[in-house]
C-alpha cells in the first residue's frame, strides 16, 4: 500500500475507542486552547482586518465568527477564527521538530465550522477528527528535516491538516479524500519572511490554510479531481519542496501513537523559543526575592538557530516598536518577566513597549550562543537556555531550563486551559461573563459526551455590552 493511501486510511478509518486516552484530552485541550487564543486576539488590529475581510467577501450566512457572532459561509469563517487565534502569537505549537508547528489554530476552526454547518456532527466525531488531523499535520511538519531559517519554506505542509479535518467531518469517501488531499497541493505554502518583517501574514497565513483546507474537502465533494499522490509522485511535495525528508518520523507508528498528544500549550503570549528565559527569570525571582529594580545584569546562553529567530536582528529585538516584533524579541520578554514577575497580553499592547522599567532591564542584557547548548541541541528551533542574573550587592543566581511549562513533559491540564481561557477574556472585544466562560470549559470538558456542537456556538459569541 502506497503512502497516500495509508495516511488517508488512517485519517477516515480513525475512531475515538481506538485513540488513546492521552490523544483524546490533548485534543480537547487544543480546543479549548484555540477558542481561548481567538477571545484573546479578537480585538487585536490583525483580528479587525479578518473580519472586515470576511464582511467584503459575504456569502451564505452558516458559521459563527467567534466573539462577535457575524455569521459567514464555513470557509470564510475559519479563515477569519484561525486568523484571530494567532493574532497574539499564543496558540499551542509542536516544539519536537527542527522547525516546530501551530496545528491546532489551522485545523480546530475548520473542524468547529463544520460542526456547526452540521449539526449531525457529534462531540465524539469532532474530537476524533481533531486528534488525527493535528496527529497527520504533526508527522507532516516533523518530517521536514531542513531548517526554514535556511530554507525560507516555513510549514508549508499545514494546508493538509486542515484539508484532513474537513475531510473526515464531511464523511468523505476515500476517493474524495485522494482528490482533496490532490487539491491541497495546489494551496500548499508557506514563507519565512513575513517572521523577517513581522507582517500580518504570520497570523493571516494561518487563516488562509485554514481556509484552503476546508475548500480543497468541499472541492473534492462537489467532484473535483486533484493529484492522486501530492506527497511522493514525480512532482510531489517532497520531492519538488522538501527533498530532505525522514519518512520514519512521517510513518512510524502511524494509528497507534498519536502525536497531537505532544503538542506543547503556551502559557505566555509570545514565541516558543522565549518561553525557557521567561520560565528561568520567573524561578529565580521567586526562589531569591528580588525585583527588576535589584538587577544589574542579566546573561543568556542558547543554540545558534534560537538566537538567530528571536535575537537578530539586534537592532529591532532591543528596540521593539511592533507588538508583533515583540513578542518575537528574547530580550523583551526576558524583561518583562524580570522586571514584573509575570508575562501578559496586555505586555504586548503598543502603549507598553516603551516601559523605563523593562527598557532599563534590556539594556543590561547579554545574549550570546552557548558552546555546550550548540554541542548538544544545534538543531533544535526551541533551545534550552542558561540564565545567569546579577543582583546589586554582586548576588548571582543561575539556572538552566531545558523545558519550560506546557513542554509535553511538563504539561498543562484543561484546568490550565481554563485559566488562559479566563485571563484572554479580558482581552476581548466584548466582555464575556465568568458563567458564560466556565460552561465554555464545561462543556468541551465533557465534550466526549455531546451529542452536537450546537450549544457551544452560541457561548462563543460575547453579550452585546462593551468591553
Amino acid at each position: 500500500m502506497d503512502v497516500t493511501t495509508q495516511l488517508i486510511r488512517h485519517v477516515l478509518n480513525s475512531k475515538l475507542e481506538a485513540i488513546p486516552e492521552k490523544a483524546i484530552e490533548r485534543a480537547k485541550l487544543s480546543i479549548l486552547d484555540t477558542i481561548a487564543c481567538a477571545i484573546g486576539g479578537s480585538n487585536e488590529p490583525i483580528a479587525r482586518f479578518s473580519r472586515d475581510l470576511g464582511a467584503l467577501s459575504g456569502g451564505k450566512p452558516e458559521c459563527t465568527v467567534w466573539v462577535s457572532g457575524e455569521k459567514l459561509p464555513a470557509s470564510l469563517a475559519a479563515l477569519v477564527n484561525a486568523t484571530t487565534a494567532r493574532a497574539l502569537d499564543f496558540d499551542e505549537t509542536y516544539e519536537l521538530c527542527i522547525n516546530g508547528c501551530h496545528a491546532s489554530a489551522y485545523d480546530v476552526p475548520p473542524a468547529l465550522a463544520l460542526a456547526e454547518r452540521d449539526p449531525s456532527i457529534t462531540g465524539s466525531e469532532l474530537l476524533s477528527a481533531v486528534a488525527t488531523a493535528i496527529d497527520l499535520h504533526v508527522r507532516l511538519a516533523r518530517s521536514v528535516t531542513t531548517n526554514a531559517i535556511e530554507t525560507g519554506r516555513d510549514n508549508m505542509v499545514a494546508v493538509w491538516g486542515a484539508t484532513a479535518v474537513s475531510a473526515k467531518l464531511l464523511r468523505l469517501d476515500e476517493e474524495k479524500t485522494r482528490n482533496a488531499f490532490g487539491i491541497a497541493y495546489a494551496h500548499a505554502a508557506g514563507e519565512l519572511q513575513m517572521y523577517e518583517e513581522a507582517a500580518h501574514t504570520v497570523s493571516l497565513q494561518q487563516g488562509l490554510r485554514a481556509r484552503a483546507g476546508l475548500e480543497s474537502a468541499l472541492s473534492a465533494m462537489v467532484g473535483f479531481n486533484g493529484p492522486r499522490d501530492p506527497f511522493f509522485g514525480r512532482y510531489g511535495f517532497y520531492k519538488a519542496f522538501e527533498p530532505g525528508y525522514d519518512l520514519n518520523l512521517l510513518m512510524d507508528k502511524l494509528g497507534n501513537e498519536y502525536v497531537n498528544a505532544s503538542i506543547s500549550f503556551k502559557p505566555w503570549p509570545a514565541c516558543k523559543c522565549v518561553h525557557p528565559a521567561i520560565d528561568g527569570l520567573l524561578q529565580l525571582r521567586q526562589r531569591y526575592n528580588f525585583t527588576g529594580e535589584d538587577i544589574v545584569s542579566i546573561e543568556l546562553g542558547l543554540n545558534r538557530l534560537a538566537e538567530d529567530f528571536v535575537v537578530q536582528p539586534r537592532d529591532q529585538k532591543w528596540d521593539p516598536k511592533d507588538p508583533v516584533v515583540a513578542r518575537f524579541s528574547l530580550p523583551y520578554a526576558t524583561a518583562v518577566a524580570a522586571q514584573r514577575g509575570e508575562v501578559t497580553i496586555r505586555d504586548f499592547l503598543p502603549v507598553a513597549l516603551g516601559d523605563r522599567a523593562v527598557r532599563r532591564i534590556m539594556a543590561v542584557i547579554k545574549i550570546e550562543v552557548d558552546p555546550e547548548i550548540e554541542r548538544t541541541h544545534g538543531l533544535y528551533s526551541n533551545s534550552p537556555v542558561t540564565v545567569k542574573v546579577t543582583l546589586r550587592g554582586g548576588a548571582e543566581h543561575f539556572i538552566r531550563v531545558d523545558k519550560a511549562f506546557g513542554h509535553p513533559e511538563k504539561p498543562a491540564s484543561i484546568a490550565d486551559g481554563v485559566q488562559k481561557l479566563k485571563a484572554c477574556a479580558e482581552m476581548s472585544m466584548i466582555k464575556f461573563a465568568d458563567k458564560q466562560l466556565g460552561l465554555i470549559g464545561d462543556f468541551i470538558n465533557d465534550l466526549d459526551k455531546q451529542p452536537t456542537l450546537a450549544p457551544l456556538f452560541e457561548l462563543l459569541v460575547a453579550p452585546r455590552c462593551p468591553a
